[in-house]
């Protein structure tokens, strides 16, 4: 208990008193939050029996860094907001609309009353604590730092039964540990903040041993599978294969993944274990009886959405899946959950936001051409939207994957930076400092158009 709390107290102090001098790191809290959450349940019977006084403490210390902002820079967090924020906020006010029309509005009504601080932390407020560049750094470098103080207390300081963590007489979401280890490597690989330090090359392949032996631990077959795919598509992006030595780098990489990843799998799942899906968790048949499960609630839900006119257009109504006359949960694929709930509205707002995603994303793919220093940092944030929007293809609900839309409008923010810095130029340019590290000017108050 006494390590629990002790580590706990020291990362939300740090929290505290980072945000005074660098207001940004407040977004590696929230990334971290669900990590932290179950840490302090694990180890510590006040926040078991409170559970939910961390997601508090860090939307406060989210409002505080803002604040900071707010004083520092003056009024202008939503001059800055980009055009796939708006799309992205008008989207889930169409989604709140439609629990008016939805077979159980009470219901729907008491999931909204739970999610929506989520909703408005990570898609409206989370995105405004990134200005510049130098923000975005602050950030990954936070992340890395608590996310893997989190990793390593979650993977040998709690018990563990089977693939969760016991906090108190409950057990905690295995998914959700996995998706902040899964960040973490990430951010190491790709944005790879400490790149040039000699002791950060070594901390750093330590660092992506532990968190895929956590997402391993806690059984995400989606967070594996997901992180190592796009960690692969989006190397070359951020560092390039243009010569033997990148090429050497990438294929030490696939080996190392492997090799770790098999370990893992040796380690923790060596014991056959049954599963509702039939066989091991990790082998062929249960992957492939969990997916069709999963697909088969979605088409179901799909094909009652689409038996009226009305209900095609408008949809059933968020949440309607819940209801225990059509599935009684989430049907665990949110693409066709929004086609089913949103109708053809709110999948065609759905779509535009992707599109402008895509878009944001070609555009500044193409400014990092002429700012290569800019890539590594585009490159993990780009690789974080991925990762997480391929986990909305087999996991939660709308309302349980607003990471994606958090990335993608902090995607949209990015392209800002990007414009500023190639169009107005010395205002908002970067200069590699001694430590290798990136350092920015204050911004102009002039904001291009962009997604």
């Amino acid at each position: 208990m006494a390590l629990g709390l002790a580590a706990y107290v020291i990362i939300v102090s740090g929290l505290f008193f980072a945000i005074w001098k660098r207001p940004a790191v407040a977004l590696a809290g929230v990334l971290c939050m669900f990590g932290l959450e179950q840490w302090g349940q694990a180890t510590t019977p006040f926040f078991a029996q409170h559970q939910t006084i961390t997601n508090l403490i860090l939307g406060i210390l989210l409002v505080l860094a803002l604040a900071v902002q707010f004083f520092q820079h003056g009024p202008r967090l939503f001059s800055e907001y980009p055009l796939l924020g708006w799309l992205t906020i008008s989207f889930f006010l169409y989604a709140f609309l439609s629990t008016q029309w939805a077979p159980r509005p009470d219901l729907s009504l008491k999931l909204w009353g739970h999610a929506w601080p989520y909703v408005v932390t990570l898609v409206v407020l989370a995105p405004l604590i990134i200005r510049e560049p130098r923000d975005l750094e602050s950030a990954n470098q936070a992340l890395l730092v608590i996310g893997g103080a989190l990793t390593l207390l979650l993977l040998f300081f709690v018990k563990w039964e089977g693939r969760q963590i016991i906090l108190g007489e409950e057990a905690g979401n295995p998914l959700a540990v996995a998706v902040m280890a899964g960040m973490v490597i990430l951010v190491a690989l790709l944005a790879d903040p400490w790149k040039g330090k000699k002791l950060w090359l070594p901390l750093k392949w330590i660092l992506v041993v532990l968190c895929l032996s956590l997402i391993v631990r806690s059984g995400s077959r989606g967070q594996l599978f997901s992180v190592l795919l796009v960690a692969l598509l989006c190397w070359p992006l951020s560092h390039g294969l243009s010569n033997a030595k990148q090429f050497g780098i990438l294929a030490f990489l696939v080996v190392f993944v492997g090799v770790t990843t098999n370990y893992a799998l040796r380690e923790f799942w060596a014991e056959e274990q049954s599963y509702y899906a039939g066989g091991n968790r990790w082998s062929g048949k249960a992957m492939e009886g969990a997916m069709v499960g999963r697909l088969t609630d979605a088409v179901m839900l799909v094909d009652r959405a689409y038996q009226s006119a009305d209900t095609i257009i408008f949809g059933l109504g968020n949440s309607a899946a819940w209801d225990p006359r059509i599935l009684g949960i989430y049907p665990h694929f949110v693409p066709l959950e929004i086609l089913a709930e949103e109708g053809l509205i709110g999948f065609g707002l759905f779509v535009f936001v992707l599109l402008a995603t895509v878009t944001t994303a070609i555009r500044c793919y193409r400014d990092t051409m002429e700012k290569p220093e800019t890539r590594p940092l585009f490159a993990g944030l780009l690789a974080l939207f991925f990762f997480t929007f391929l986990l909305s293809l087999k996991q939660g609900s709308l309302l349980g994957n607003l990471d994606p839309f958090m990335f993608a409008i902090l995607l949209g923010r990015f392209r800002l930076f990007l414009a500023r810095i190639l169009e107005v130029g010395g205002y908002a340019t970067l200069q590699p400092s001694k430590s290798h590290e990136a350092s920015f000017t204050s911004p102009p108050p002039y904001f291009p158009k962009a997604y």
